[in-house]
This record gives structure tokens, sequence and C-alpha cells, in this order.
């Protein structure tokens, strides 16, 4: 397998790094600097935002 390279400073992105995030352009080091290239997907969770937190309120109290 080609290595992949950071796309900001062109360091070999680590191999663990990229089991964990298969989608990452970046380096830990770049990530942390310039921020994530990582976009997590919205899930629906099946309630309005309203009962979603008072569920989570009450959970946590």
């Amino acid at each position: 397998m080609v290595p992949q390279k950071c796309t900001i400073c062109g360091k070999v992105i680590p191999e663990e790094r990229l089991k964990a995030l298969p989608q990452t352009k970046r380096c830990i080091d770049c990530a942390r600097e310039k921020g994530s290239d990582v976009v997590a997907r919205k899930v629906d969770i099946g309630m309005d935002a309203e009962t979603y937190k008072d569920l989570l309120g009450a959970t946590r109290s």
C-alpha cells in the first residue's frame, strides 16, 4: 500500500490514524493546528430537538 501524505505539510499520515479515520487527508499535527478535514454525518435522532434536550437533561441530573 502506498503511504498517504498530508495535503498540508506532505508528511506521511500514520497507518493507525488512517485506520481510525480512513477519509482523512491531514496528519494529526495539521488537523490540530488547522482543524479536522473529517466531516461527521448527521444522524436522524427520531425526535424533535426540544424532546432530545429534555431527555439529555433528565439523564444527566
